[in-house]
Formats: C-alpha cells, structure tokens, sequence
C-alpha cells in the first residue's frame, strides 16, 4: 500500500479555472490560459492543464465553484506530462493567498474541514 506524503487529505474535484502566470516579484503576467482542477485539498490544488508550467511560477487563479468563481494565488509545486494519449500536464499547487470567504467557500462545497486559518497561507 502507498504511503500518503501529504499533510491533508485531498479529495477529487472537477471545477473549470482560468489563470494568470508570474514570476516571483513580477507585477505583469506573462501567459494565460485555462484548465481544470483534479483534486482540491486544505493546502492547495493538482491542477490539469495543456501548458508546462515551471516549479515556482505564481498563478492568479478563478475557479468555478457551483454558481460561484473563487479567486486564489497559488504556487507551482511541480508538473507532469499526462501518461496517457493527451497533451496535457498533471500540475501540484499549493495556496499562497486566498480570501478566508472563498476558502471556506470552496472546502465546504468539498466537505473537507477547516483546520488551516485562510488568508495569507504560507
């Protein structure tokens, strides 16, 4: 049986996103483009996306949560190419900020309990 690496538990979650990408200190985004999310957890997000994003790049993101778009900036943890046929990538996040209403917001729709304080994350 695989051993669980993670701090919390994330469970599967299907939600359209748009996103911005940024380096560190940079105010001017320099690409965008759309996805969709794989599994939401307390600390961040896998993302599927069609562009290879780099370790450490800044994303603005929206989701689409039911009715609602949260609104999150997360961190590029690391990206893999999807194994089957399909050009995209399998991409880990983790949250750098996201309003405390949009994260309760988005782990109630989940059913995943709030142990973290949202807001400023790291």
């Amino acid at each position: 049986m695989k051993r669980e690496k993670r701090r919390s538990v994330r469970v599967p979650a299907e939600h359209l996103i748009a996103y911005s990408c940024f380096h560190h200190g940079k105010n001017t985004p320099f690409d965008h483009s759309m996805g969709k999310t794989v599994n939401v957890g307390e600390g961040g997000l896998m993302l599927y996306v069609y562009k290879v994003l780099q370790k450490g790049t800044l994303l603005d993101i929206e989701i689409g949560i039911g009715d609602d778009i949260v609104s999150a900036k997360v961190e590029v943890l690391r990206a893999r190419k999807k194994p089957s046929n399909g050009g995209g990538y399998f991409t880990s996040t983790r949250f750098v900020f996201i309003d405390h209403r949009d994260y309760h917001k988005m782990m109630k729709y989940e059913g995943i309990p709030i142990v973290k304080r949202a807001g400023n994350l790291d």
